[in-house]
């Protein structure tokens, strides 16, 4: 019996394999965009976090995780 806050065994199965579609997309895109989609999408740091790992300046990552999404949406269209 599942218990309040918890997960059944299915809802977990899919959730890793959307996840693991998730890393396959993000890792299809060119870089700097797939480091970037990456931590952003499927690690899910913030865009600050990224920017202080990366030493680059926060704007420039927010734009890259912007570029990254239109490119998966791609990438998920034509799938």
């Amino acid at each position: 019996m599942v218990q309040d806050g918890q997960k059944s065994i299915e809802e977990q199965c899919l959730e890793d394999q959307v996840k693991e579609k998730l890393l396959q997309s993000c890792q299809k895109l060119k870089p700097p965009y797939d480091d970037i989609a990456v931590r952003y999408f499927y690690k899910e740091y913030s865009t600050a976090d990224i920017a202080k790992q990366l030493d680059r300046n926060e704007k420039t990552v927010q734009t890259q995780v912007y570029r990254a999404k239109a490119m998966l949406r791609k990438i998920y269209g034509k799938e």
